[in-house]
């Protein structure tokens, strides 16, 4: 779980900007605090949602979780540029590098991680863990300004076996300049700190609102809860469907993927030759996304479809790209949904309310708390949905708010940090202006339009 992000000096955060899932005092929502282990001073925080007014600096913020990310799990190319931003608004800041570090809760031990970057080197990284109650060290790094990397090892990380101390050294011998010293380190199998790549690689999920249809025909077709599931939610939400089916057809090459690549088509060829299905994006027919499968006369498609009843009440068939764009958007992100029994997602959805209905953003947020008791789930999500605070549905601490000050620089806090009264409306104060992060609308008059 995300205990605590930081940012500093990366677009419009131009000093230290923390943002929280430790759980505060507040007593309202306990089913919303999660238990981490035994002995443990924290609790975490299962959702948070963040407010504020265009161009303040939410999406920004959700995009240093995926830079980090991305510098993580995919590392830099030998000469590859860093693609930090510093805060360009102040002349100092400009040269100065970048900072980020999560603080998590991954397999029952308590990370923190982070790393200073220019866009040439990675200048510090540090990983230190607290198994128990005292904190240990796993490594720092410092990078020179020739690109020379020296890498100390606390005692807990050199002693795991014999021979243990060399093999780190020589792996801190031959991490480039501008690659994190955990991705090499996980690139030569250094076991130790597998579970924080781990965590980044299969735990962290990023949603952006430039997301594509996802494939998400292949666990259709493979899994009978998972399509249950779309079906029953998207009755729930009042969509007009009344179920998700499959529809499979035999693979045409020139029909379905004309213009493919012989590279590409060979390589889909050699995943079914293996037994593998394989999801893909569709080409023709105004099709998002397709599954092929192995099949005893050769490839199989299968398509996602929703069903609507007729007049009659027979079932009608429509293409999922035929549906509403707030329904496609619905169908995106319930995956999420779905796999709250079975994991321990940390889920980052810029715009939850894109495309959706108010109501709907609610319903959301209401099935994710309560399919979520008892998970090691977060949803964390930016939002302009005003409805969604309301203290009946979140907490003090699970409201967070973005401004930016006068000289462009954004500033994160959240609710619980202010003083207000027990009995206020926060929807309508948030409207009112009394927590800020609200655009300031001008006259129009100013303008010069003429007036009608």
């Amino acid at each position: 779980m995300l205990l605590q992000f930081t940012v500093e000096n990366l677009c419009c955060f131009a000093e230290e900007t923390v943002f929280s899932m430790v759980a505060d005092k507040d007593d309202q929502h306990p089913t919303h605090e999660v238990s981490l282990r035994e002995g443990y001073k924290h609790k975490a925080l299962r959702t948070a949602a963040l407010y504020g007014a265009n161009a303040h600096g939410k999406t920004k913020l959700v995009e240093a979780m995926a830079l980090a990310q991305r510098l993580i799990t995919k590392g830099c190319k030998p000469g590859q540029s860093i693609p930090v931003a510093p805060f360009r608004l102040d002349a100092e800041k400009r040269n100065q590098p970048s900072r980020l570090e999560f603080v998590i809760f991954h397999e029952g031990v308590e990370y923190t991680y982070g790393f200073v970057a220019n866009s040439q080197r990675i200048m510090e990284e540090w990983l230190f863990a607290r198994p128990k109650s005292q904190e240990v060290r796993y490594f720092e790094r410092v990078t020179d300004e020739q690109g020379n990397t020296k890498v100390e090892f606390g005692p807990s990380l050199k002693r795991k076996e014999a021979g243990e101390t060399q093999f780190l050294e020589f792996v801190a011998r031959g991490t480039r300049e501008n690659q994190l010293f955990l991705t090499e380190a996980v690139e030569r199998n250094v076991k130790s700190v597998k579970p924080v790549y781990e965590w980044f690689d299969d735990v962290l999920t990023l949603v952006p609102t430039n997301l594509p249809m996802q494939p998400i025909e292949l666990r259709a077709c493979e899994e009978s809860d998972f399509i249950d599931f779309m079906g029953d939610f998207l009755r729930l939400a009042d969509t007009g469907i009344s179920g998700i089916v499959t529809e499979e057809e035999k693979l045409d090459f020139e029909r379905h993927l004309p213009g493919a690549p012989d590279a590409f088509r060979k390589k889909l060829e050699n995943h079914l030759t293996k037994g593998r299905s394989v999801a893909v994006m569709a080409i023709a027919e105004g099709a998002s996304s397709l599954s092929v499968r192995p099949g005893k006369d050769g490839p199989v498609l299968a398509r996602l479809k929703t069903q609507h009843q007729d007049k009659q009440g027979e079932p009608v068939l429509f293409k999922v790209e035929e549906e509403s764009s707030g329904t496609q958007r619905v169908m995106q992100i319930l995956p999420i949904l779905a796999d709250l029994k079975a994991g321990n997602g940390v889920y980052v959805i810029d715009e939850l309310d894109r495309k959706l209905h108010p109501l709907l953003s609610r319903l959301f947020v209401e099935t994710f708390l309560e399919r979520g008791k008892g998970q090691n789930c977060q949803l964390i999500f930016t939002t302009h949905e005003t409805s969604l605070l309301n203290l009946d549905l979140l907490r003090r601490d699970e409201i967070w708010f973005v401004e930016k000050d006068q000289v462009g620089a954004s500033h994160l806090y959240s609710l619980a940090s202010l003083k207000i009264r027990p009995d206020l409306k926060i929807e309508r104060g948030y409207l009112q202006g009394r927590f800020g992060a609200i655009p300031f609308i001008g006259d129009t008059r100013a303008l010069g339009w003429p007036s009608s």
